[in-house]
């Protein structure tokens, strides 16, 4: 995206804020790589797979599933007796 601003404008104020704000994306990116490099063989990156729990849903919806009716009713939760409200 800056370099895009930077062909398209001529104020050296601007241009001089977009040429920092370069540099300081490519020294950033520069940074994550290393960083990214130091921990490739570490544990960090370890696939842990998925479980069966990750892949579960609850369908709150009353009374069962959803188009088993035209109009749902959300799930309502109450707020205990003397809980502030806010």
């Amino acid at each position: 995206v800056y370099e895009y601003l930077y062909r398209q404008i001529n104020d050296s104020g601007v241009r001089q804020t977009i040429e920092f704000l370069l540099n300081r994306e490519e020294a950033h990116s520069a940074l994550f790589r290393e960083a990214f490099n130091r921990i490739r063989d570490t544990g960090s990156q370890k696939d842990f797979g998925v479980e069966r729990h990750a892949r579960q849903y609850f369908d709150l919806s009353t009374p069962g599933r959803f188009f088993d009716r035209p109009t749902p009713t959300p799930p309502s939760f109450n707020r205990p007796e003397g809980s502030p409200t806010q």
